[in-house]
Protein backbone atom coordinates (compact mmCIF):
# COMPACT_ATOMS: atom_id res chain seq x y z
CA UNK A 1 0.00 0.00 0.00
CA UNK A 2 1.51 3.31 -1.13
CA UNK A 3 -0.53 5.64 0.99
CA UNK A 4 -3.37 5.74 3.51
CA UNK A 5 -6.10 8.74 4.40
CA UNK A 6 -8.31 8.58 7.09
CA UNK A 7 -12.00 11.16 7.29
CA UNK A 8 -15.27 10.92 9.01
CA UNK A 9 -18.15 8.77 8.16
CA UNK A 10 -19.34 8.54 4.50
CA UNK A 11 -22.51 6.35 5.25
CA UNK A 12 -25.07 8.21 3.12
CA UNK A 13 -27.81 7.08 5.39
CA UNK A 14 -25.89 8.01 8.41
CA UNK A 15 -25.15 11.53 7.81
CA UNK A 16 -26.43 12.47 4.10
CA UNK A 17 -24.59 12.54 0.58
CA UNK A 18 -23.08 16.33 1.47
CA UNK A 19 -20.96 14.92 4.56
CA UNK A 20 -20.12 11.86 2.45
CA UNK A 21 -18.87 13.30 -0.30
CA UNK A 22 -16.41 15.30 1.58
CA UNK A 23 -15.31 12.32 4.08
CA UNK A 24 -14.72 10.32 0.82
CA UNK A 25 -13.01 13.24 -0.73
CA UNK A 26 -10.62 14.10 2.08
CA UNK A 27 -9.99 10.46 2.74
CA UNK A 28 -8.91 9.89 -0.89
CA UNK A 29 -7.01 12.44 -1.50
CA UNK A 30 -4.92 12.00 1.16
CA UNK A 31 -4.24 8.83 0.26
CA UNK A 32 -2.75 9.92 -3.13
CA UNK A 33 -0.87 12.74 -1.39
CA UNK A 34 1.13 10.39 0.11
CA UNK A 35 1.26 8.36 -2.64
CA UNK A 36 2.48 10.85 -5.01
CA UNK A 37 -0.42 10.01 -6.85
CA UNK A 38 -3.75 11.75 -8.64
CA UNK A 39 -7.19 10.71 -7.96
CA UNK A 40 -8.20 11.39 -11.67
CA UNK A 41 -4.80 8.46 -12.26
CA UNK A 42 -7.03 5.95 -10.82
CA UNK A 43 -8.09 3.16 -13.08
CA UNK A 44 -9.88 0.69 -10.34
CA UNK A 45 -11.82 1.31 -7.43
CA UNK A 46 -12.76 -0.73 -5.21
CA UNK A 47 -15.03 0.53 -2.01
CA UNK A 48 -16.32 -1.43 0.87
CA UNK A 49 -19.40 0.35 3.05
CA UNK A 50 -22.32 -0.76 5.65
CA UNK A 51 -25.26 -0.95 3.43
CA UNK A 52 -23.97 -2.24 -0.01
CA UNK A 53 -26.98 -4.56 -0.61
CA UNK A 54 -29.40 -1.83 -1.36
CA UNK A 55 -28.95 -1.17 -5.03
CA UNK A 56 -29.58 2.60 -3.85
CA UNK A 57 -26.99 2.91 -1.71
CA UNK A 58 -24.56 1.32 -4.15
CA UNK A 59 -25.38 3.64 -6.97
CA UNK A 60 -25.12 7.06 -4.90
CA UNK A 61 -21.83 6.14 -3.56
CA UNK A 62 -20.25 5.32 -7.03
CA UNK A 63 -22.16 8.28 -8.08
CA UNK A 64 -19.97 10.16 -5.30
CA UNK A 65 -16.80 8.80 -6.47
CA UNK A 66 -17.11 9.20 -9.74
CA UNK A 67 -16.80 12.90 -9.21
CA UNK A 68 -13.19 11.63 -7.86
CA UNK A 69 -11.52 9.02 -9.28
CA UNK A 70 -11.21 7.65 -12.74
CA UNK A 71 -11.76 4.43 -13.98
CA UNK A 72 -13.77 1.75 -12.92
CA UNK A 73 -15.68 1.83 -9.75
CA UNK A 74 -16.91 -1.33 -7.88
CA UNK A 75 -18.83 -0.74 -4.52
CA UNK A 76 -19.18 -3.67 -2.53
CA UNK A 77 -20.01 -4.50 1.51
CA UNK A 78 -17.66 -3.71 4.30
CA UNK A 79 -18.06 -7.13 5.05
CA UNK A 80 -16.88 -8.48 1.85
CA UNK A 81 -13.45 -5.98 2.04
CA UNK A 82 -13.11 -7.40 5.59
CA UNK A 83 -13.45 -11.19 3.99
CA UNK A 84 -10.82 -10.16 1.75
CA UNK A 85 -8.91 -9.04 4.14
CA UNK A 86 -8.66 -12.16 5.52
CA UNK A 87 -8.86 -15.05 3.05
CA UNK A 88 -8.31 -14.10 -0.31
CA UNK A 89 -10.20 -16.25 -2.69
CA UNK A 90 -10.42 -18.32 -0.35
CA UNK A 91 -12.61 -20.51 2.02
CA UNK A 92 -13.53 -19.22 5.43
CA UNK A 93 -16.23 -17.02 7.82
CA UNK A 94 -15.21 -13.96 9.30
CA UNK A 95 -17.08 -12.21 11.90
CA UNK A 96 -17.01 -8.39 12.74
CA UNK A 97 -18.21 -6.78 15.97
CA UNK A 98 -17.70 -2.95 15.82
CA UNK A 99 -20.61 -0.45 16.57
CA UNK A 100 -22.58 -3.22 14.69
CA UNK A 101 -22.04 -6.76 14.39
CA UNK A 102 -22.60 -9.02 11.09
CA UNK A 103 -20.83 -12.64 9.90
CA UNK A 104 -19.96 -13.22 6.71
CA UNK A 105 -18.53 -16.48 4.57
CA UNK A 106 -17.77 -18.33 1.48
CA UNK A 107 -17.09 -21.90 0.60
CA UNK A 108 -14.11 -23.48 -1.24
CA UNK A 109 -17.20 -23.80 -4.13
CA UNK A 110 -17.78 -19.90 -3.98
CA UNK A 111 -21.27 -19.78 -2.02
CA UNK A 112 -21.11 -16.76 0.00
CA UNK A 113 -23.71 -16.09 3.04
CA UNK A 114 -24.34 -13.73 5.80
CA UNK A 115 -25.44 -13.59 9.40
CA UNK A 116 -26.86 -10.30 11.17
CA UNK A 117 -25.88 -6.82 9.99
CA UNK A 118 -29.37 -6.02 9.76
CA UNK A 119 -29.27 -2.61 12.03
CA UNK A 120 -29.34 -1.89 15.37
CA UNK A 121 -32.83 -1.91 16.10
CA UNK A 122 -33.34 -5.34 15.31
CA UNK A 123 -30.12 -7.27 14.56
CA UNK A 124 -26.08 -6.04 15.77
CA UNK A 125 -26.12 -8.59 18.55
CA UNK A 126 -22.78 -8.94 20.32
CA UNK A 127 -22.07 -5.18 18.57
CA UNK A 128 -20.88 -1.89 20.85
CA UNK A 129 -24.04 -0.99 20.75
CA UNK A 130 -25.68 -3.97 21.85
CA UNK A 131 -23.37 -3.85 24.72
CA UNK A 132 -24.61 -0.57 25.64
CA UNK A 133 -27.80 -1.46 25.76
CA UNK A 134 -27.35 -4.59 27.51
CA UNK A 135 -25.02 -3.19 29.93
CA UNK A 136 -27.69 -0.27 31.26
CA UNK A 137 -30.63 -3.23 30.98
CA UNK A 138 -28.31 -5.39 33.13
CA UNK A 139 -27.35 -2.71 35.46
CA UNK A 140 -30.75 -1.74 36.08
CA UNK A 141 -31.83 -5.24 36.08
CA UNK A 142 -29.38 -5.51 39.20
CA UNK A 143 -30.81 -2.09 40.72
CA UNK A 144 -34.45 -4.05 40.63
CA UNK A 145 -33.01 -6.76 42.43
CA UNK A 146 -31.64 -4.42 45.27
CA UNK A 147 -27.74 -5.54 44.49
CA UNK A 148 -25.36 -3.16 43.85
CA UNK A 149 -22.98 -2.48 40.99
CA UNK A 150 -20.71 0.43 40.06
CA UNK A 151 -21.32 0.32 36.82
CA UNK A 152 -24.76 1.23 36.83
CA UNK A 153 -23.02 4.64 38.53
CA UNK A 154 -20.31 4.74 35.79
CA UNK A 155 -23.26 4.35 32.74
CA UNK A 156 -24.80 7.55 34.54
CA UNK A 157 -21.89 9.45 34.20
CA UNK A 158 -21.11 8.64 31.03
CA UNK A 159 -24.43 9.69 29.68
CA UNK A 160 -24.25 13.13 31.36
CA UNK A 161 -26.69 12.96 33.57
CA UNK A 162 -27.25 12.56 37.59
CA UNK A 163 -30.13 10.05 38.59
CA UNK A 164 -31.46 6.67 37.49
CA UNK A 165 -34.84 8.24 36.29
CA UNK A 166 -32.17 11.14 34.41
CA UNK A 167 -30.64 7.83 32.79
CA UNK A 168 -33.82 6.17 31.76
CA UNK A 169 -35.37 9.28 30.05
CA UNK A 170 -32.01 9.57 28.06
CA UNK A 171 -31.47 5.70 27.37
CA UNK A 172 -35.62 6.23 25.83
CA UNK A 173 -34.74 9.52 24.15
CA UNK A 174 -35.48 10.25 20.59
CA UNK A 175 -32.96 10.17 19.23
CA UNK A 176 -31.30 7.29 21.60
CA UNK A 177 -27.94 7.98 22.97
CA UNK A 178 -24.91 6.63 21.30
CA UNK A 179 -24.81 3.30 23.00
CA UNK A 180 -21.73 2.12 21.08
CA UNK A 181 -20.10 5.06 22.85
CA UNK A 182 -21.04 3.24 26.48
CA UNK A 183 -18.51 -0.28 24.91
CA UNK A 184 -15.63 1.43 26.96
CA UNK A 185 -17.08 2.55 30.00
CA UNK A 186 -18.23 -1.87 30.43
CA UNK A 187 -14.84 -2.26 29.45
CA UNK A 188 -13.19 -0.29 32.22
CA UNK A 189 -15.65 -1.51 34.59
CA UNK A 190 -15.18 -5.25 34.03
CA UNK A 191 -11.43 -4.71 34.39
CA UNK A 192 -10.92 -2.69 37.36
CA UNK A 193 -10.62 -4.06 40.53
CA UNK A 194 -13.81 -4.26 43.03
CA UNK A 195 -12.89 -6.43 45.44
CA UNK A 196 -10.07 -6.69 47.86
CA UNK A 197 -10.08 -10.63 48.09
CA UNK A 198 -10.06 -10.86 44.39
CA UNK A 199 -7.41 -8.62 42.94
CA UNK A 200 -8.18 -9.75 38.89
CA UNK A 201 -12.30 -9.62 39.71
CA UNK A 202 -14.04 -6.65 37.89
CA UNK A 203 -17.69 -5.90 38.34
CA UNK A 204 -19.65 -8.76 37.43
CA UNK A 205 -22.33 -7.26 35.47
CA UNK A 206 -19.59 -5.71 33.07
CA UNK A 207 -18.00 -9.45 32.74
CA UNK A 208 -21.27 -11.05 32.00
CA UNK A 209 -22.49 -8.32 29.45
CA UNK A 210 -19.03 -8.85 27.75
CA UNK A 211 -19.51 -12.85 28.23
CA UNK A 212 -22.77 -12.62 26.60
CA UNK A 213 -21.12 -10.68 23.77
CA UNK A 214 -18.84 -13.17 22.78
CA UNK A 215 -21.85 -15.89 22.97
CA UNK A 216 -23.69 -14.03 20.65
CA UNK A 217 -21.13 -13.07 18.12
CA UNK A 218 -20.35 -16.98 18.06
CA UNK A 219 -23.58 -18.01 17.31
CA UNK A 220 -23.67 -15.54 14.33
CA UNK A 221 -20.33 -17.50 12.91
CA UNK A 222 -22.25 -20.78 13.64
CA UNK A 223 -25.31 -19.72 11.65
CA UNK A 224 -22.98 -19.09 8.44
CA UNK A 225 -20.88 -21.73 8.76
CA UNK A 226 -23.91 -24.59 8.77
CA UNK A 227 -25.05 -22.93 5.63
CA UNK A 228 -21.96 -23.11 4.17
CA UNK A 229 -20.20 -25.84 4.84
CA UNK A 230 -20.40 -29.79 5.53
CA UNK A 231 -20.96 -31.50 9.03
CA UNK A 232 -17.48 -31.31 10.82
CA UNK A 233 -15.68 -29.76 7.60
CA UNK A 234 -12.69 -27.74 9.02
CA UNK A 235 -13.39 -24.10 8.96
CA UNK A 236 -10.78 -21.05 9.36
CA UNK A 237 -12.61 -18.15 11.53
CA UNK A 238 -10.83 -15.02 11.31
CA UNK A 239 -12.39 -11.47 13.37
CA UNK A 240 -12.52 -8.18 13.03
CA UNK A 241 -13.55 -5.01 14.40
CA UNK A 242 -13.17 -2.57 17.99
CA UNK A 243 -14.58 -4.89 20.33
CA UNK A 244 -13.10 -7.59 19.49
CA UNK A 245 -10.01 -6.23 19.36
CA UNK A 246 -10.29 -4.54 22.18
CA UNK A 247 -11.79 -6.79 24.77
CA UNK A 248 -9.99 -9.89 25.63
CA UNK A 249 -12.99 -11.09 27.60
CA UNK A 250 -15.42 -10.85 24.83
CA UNK A 251 -12.27 -12.66 22.47
CA UNK A 252 -12.07 -15.81 24.77
CA UNK A 253 -16.17 -15.93 24.92
CA UNK A 254 -16.70 -15.80 21.56
CA UNK A 255 -13.59 -18.63 21.11
CA UNK A 256 -15.07 -20.77 23.77
CA UNK A 257 -18.65 -20.68 22.39
CA UNK A 258 -17.53 -21.22 18.91
CA UNK A 259 -15.83 -24.36 19.38
CA UNK A 260 -18.77 -25.74 21.32
CA UNK A 261 -21.05 -25.08 18.53
CA UNK A 262 -18.67 -26.20 16.13
CA UNK A 263 -15.61 -28.31 16.64
CA UNK A 264 -14.29 -28.00 13.62
CA UNK A 265 -13.67 -24.70 13.90
CA UNK A 266 -10.22 -23.02 13.70
CA UNK A 267 -9.95 -19.61 15.37
CA UNK A 268 -7.53 -16.82 14.08
CA UNK A 269 -7.25 -13.27 15.90
CA UNK A 270 -5.18 -11.65 13.87
CA UNK A 271 -5.49 -8.18 13.19
CA UNK A 272 -7.07 -7.38 9.72
CA UNK A 273 -7.21 -4.18 7.80
CA UNK A 274 -10.37 -3.94 5.36
CA UNK A 275 -8.78 -1.28 3.65
CA UNK A 276 -6.48 -3.83 2.35
CA UNK A 277 -8.70 -5.81 1.13
CA UNK A 278 -10.60 -3.35 -0.88
CA UNK A 279 -6.94 -2.71 -2.59
CA UNK A 280 -5.91 -6.50 -3.02
CA UNK A 281 -9.73 -7.00 -4.85
CA UNK A 282 -9.23 -3.81 -7.21
CA UNK A 283 -5.94 -4.76 -7.76
CA UNK A 284 -6.96 -8.01 -8.79
CA UNK A 285 -9.61 -6.97 -11.16
CA UNK A 286 -6.77 -4.48 -12.62
CA UNK A 287 -5.01 -7.41 -13.29
CA UNK A 288 -7.35 -9.75 -14.59
CA UNK A 289 -8.53 -7.00 -17.09
CA UNK A 290 -4.96 -6.78 -18.32
CA UNK A 291 -4.67 -9.86 -19.05
CA UNK A 292 -7.80 -10.00 -20.57
CA UNK A 293 -6.59 -7.51 -23.36
CA UNK A 294 -3.02 -8.87 -23.47
CA UNK A 295 -1.03 -6.20 -22.01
Amino acid sequence: MLGSGSAGACNVVRVGEGCARTSLEQAIHEACTQAGFSPQKITNTCAGIAGATRPQMISVTRRLLSNIVSGKIEVVGDMEIAFEAAFGTGPGVIVNSGTGSFAFGRNAQGKAARAGGWGYAISDEGSGHWIGVAAIRAAMGARDRGEKSSLLKDLIDALGVSTVEDLTERANAVPPPDFAALFPVVLSAAMVPRLQSAANAGDSIANQVLEQAGKELAKLAETVIHRLFAQDEPVHVATHGGVLTSSEEVRNSFSGHLRSLYPHASYTAAALDPAFGALRRARRDYVTERSTIGV
